[in-house]
C-alpha cells in the first residue's frame, strides 16, 4: 500500500498551513475539506469513466490538462469541488477556490500514483 505522504510535494504541507492560517479554518474543517475534495474528485472521475471518456481522464491523470478536453475536464472538476465545499462546509467562495487550487492537483497525483502501481502489478 502506498502512503499518502509519498505523493505530497515538499511544499504542500506548508501551503496547507498557510491556507489554514489565512482562511481561519480549524484543523477539523481542513480535514473535512480534504475528505470532501477527495470524494468529489474520485466521484467525478468515476462518472466520466462510466460515460466512456477514458482518454480525457487519462490526460488529466497523466498531468496533461492542457489538451482541449483535459482542460475542460479539469476546470469542470475544480468547479464541482468548489461548489461542493461551499455547500457542505459553508465556506466563502474565495476560500473554497483556494482549497481546490491546492488540493485537486495533490489528489490527482495520488490517484495517478495508485493507478500506476496497480498497472505495474
Amino acid at each position: 500500500m502506498i502512503h499518502m505522504r509519498n505523493f505530497f510535494p515538499s511544499i504542500s504541507p506548508l501551503k496547507l498551513m498557510q491556507l489554514q492560517r489565512w482562511s481561519n479554518l480549524r484543523q477539523e474543517q481542513l480535514s473535512d475539506a480534504i475528505y470532501i475534495t477527495k470524494d468529489c474528485v474520485l466521484g467525478f472521475l468515476k462518472r466520466q469513466l462510466e460515460k466512456g471518456n477514458w482518454k480525457e481522464v487519462q490526460d488529466v491523470l497523466k498531468g496533461k490538462p492542457m489538451t482541449k478536453a483535459g482542460k475542460y475536464f479539469y476546470n469542470e472538476m475544480r468547479g464541482k469541488v468548489v461548489s461542493t465545499l461551499m455547500l457542505r462546509l459553508g465556506l466563502r467562495r474565495i476560500v473554497a477556490i483556494s482549497i481546490a487550487l491546492i488540493l485537486v492537483p495533490i489528489i490527482l497525483a495520488k490517484v495517478a500514483g495508485e493507478a500506476m502501481s496497480l498497472v505495474k502489478k
